[in-house]
């Protein structure tokens, strides 16, 4: 599903194109991570960020153009626009708020967003407010579209074997972050929401 994901919303929704360029945040995940290196596979220049030094290893491991701890960046601002001076063409949503309205600005005329996930606020007892995307999404003639990946459930197939033959040729890579015992299942759920692993989040019993 995560693969599935990354592959359809990059096709789907931000049609990617050759000679582009990608951000993905949350890079490390097991949706973004595949995002960037089918970003690659592409042709485009991909810039992701994680929470963690040895997630941003990890995503140039990985061959992401550029990578950096958004955490530890003094300015997330100024890391964008250092990892792409002339603003990005696709904008790959996991995370949502602040670092989505830090973004819109530095979006090119046209450029796509795929909203996908918003975990920076999933447990928030309040909405979180603005700033409001309007300006941009007008002037820039951005176009913003959440998906679930069942939408294209007819081409699950197809892209699965896509997916199957880079993964047997070496070009796609996967990794799963495994804990161990099914009592162990809800700390490893909390975990995940707190952005502890790289790759996808398994339980093995």
């Amino acid at each position: 599903m995560p693969g599935l994901t990354a592959l359809l919303g990059l096709e789907e929704v931000c049609e990617i194109k050759k000679g582009e360029t990608l951000l993905v945040n949350a890079a490390a995940g097991a949706v973004g991570s595949i995002v960037g290196q089918i970003g690659k596979l592409k042709g485009c220049t991909v810039v992701g960020c994680a929470g963690t030094d040895a997630k941003v290893a990890y995503l140039k491991e990985l061959g992401f153009d550029h990578a950096f701890n958004y955490k530890t960046v003094p300015s997330l601002e100024d890391a964008l626009k250092k990892a792409a001076p002339n603003g990005y063409d696709c904008y790959f949503e996991n995370v949502g708020g602040d670092f989505s309205s830090v973004v819109m600005p530095q979006m090119r005329e046209f450029g796509r967003i795929a909203v996908c996930g918003s975990i920076s606020m999933y447990n928030d007892t309040t909405p979180q407010k603005g700033p409001y995307v309007h300006g941009y999404m007008i002037f820039k003639q951005l176009r913003m579209e959440g998906f679930l990946v069942a939408r294209w459930q007819h081409k699950h197939q197809e892209s699965q074997q896509r997916l199957m033959a880079w993964i047997t040729e070496g070009k796609l890579k996967s990794f799963e972050h495994i804990t161990s015992g099914f009592d162990n299942m809800p700390a490893a759920f909390m975990g995940m929401l707190k952005g502890d692993n790289i790759g996808k989040a398994v339980v093995k019993v």
